[in-house]
Order: structure tokens, then sequence, then C-alpha cells
């Protein structure tokens, strides 16, 4: 199983406060497209208590529009990427990287090139629980939070602001008009 699939599950896992892994395998499995005896070996040691729940960013996300966790993207350089989510908007693809802690320059400029590379049209680099904002100042794509509950707030005017641009971008081109 990949990290991205890993992070996820136990995401997952500590959000819904499954204290028996076995009971939820199979779903989660199918839902990730790993073997069940695959995601029970990776899961055997895990300690949820050092597990983040991120799920209340998928859950803000799935508001504006469809999700797929850990998507695999070819990029027309033929590099093979994986993003923790890809949200599609009315046909508007938004990747979603989500750190847990503080996030490196070079960590940014990994997932940008990925973005660009994969034709994907927008982006969020979301980092939680951060002290100190480092990179939001340079961009609104850019989410630096102390806790869940700021990265979700946070996250919220985020998307709002991006979901009126795309509809805005979708009415001028299908009215043919042009700003």
């Amino acid at each position: 199983m990949d990290e991205c699939t890993g992070k996820h599950v136990l995401s997952i896992l500590k959000h819904r406060g499954i204290n028996d892994i076995t009971e939820s395998a199979s779903k989660l499995a199918n839902n990730f497209d790993v073997s069940e005896e695959d995601l029970l070996s990776s899961l055997e040691n895990a300690d949820l208590n050092k597990v983040y729940d991120f799920e209340p960013i998928i859950e803000e996300i799935s508001r504006i529009g469809n999700v797929k966790r850990c998507a695999r993207v070819v990029g027309e350089s033929g590099e093979h990427y994986v993003f923790d989510t890809l949200a599609d908007l009315d046909g508007f693809r938004i990747a979603v990287y989500i750190k847990i802690g503080r996030p490196g320059l070079k960590e940014i400029i990994k997932f940008l090139t990925a973005v660009y590379d994969a034709g994907i049209d927008d982006w969020l680099f979301i980092a939680f629980p951060v002290t100190e904002k480092d990179f939001s100042s340079y961009s609104t794509n850019i989410i630096e939070a102390k806790d869940i509950n700021d990265t979700v707030k946070n996250l919220r005017a985020v998307l709002e602001d991006k979901r009126k641009g795309y509809q805005l971008q979708y009415y001028n081109h299908n009215s043919g008009s042009v700003l």
C-alpha cells in the first residue's frame, strides 16, 4: 500500500473512532483498490493516537464537487503522480496536497510541478498544524493553520471564492463573451 493510501485510511479510522480495524478492512480495501491482507498488514502496528484526522478537510472539499482520494494521474511528460485529493467541479480539476506539519519549499515546488505537468486546472496546498505561516502570504492557494478547525474555516473561504471564479469562467466561456 502506498503512502497516500495509508495516510487516508488512518485518517478515516481515526475520524470514525474505529478501534477494531478488521471490522472495516474489507470496505476500506475496496475503496482504495488494495487487498484486505495488504491493508491489515500495513496497519497492524498503526498507532491512531499519532494520526491526524483530516476528514473534515475532505468533507469540505466534497461540498464543491466530486472528490477522488489518492488520484493517480499521468503527466504530459509521462511521469506518474499521486494526488492526495483530486476534486472535480464542473470540469475544473483541483489537486489538493495535505501536509501534516510545517511545509518545505521543495515540497511545494514538487507538488506544483506535478500539477502543471498533469494539466490540472487549480491547486491547494494545505498544511496543519503549524505555528508559523511561512508560505500562505505568497498565495491564497496555500493554507497554513494551527489546527483542523482553523484549516476548515480558511478552506471554506478559499473554496467559496474558487467556486465563484469557476462559475464565472464557465459562464463566460459558454456565453461567448470576453472579459
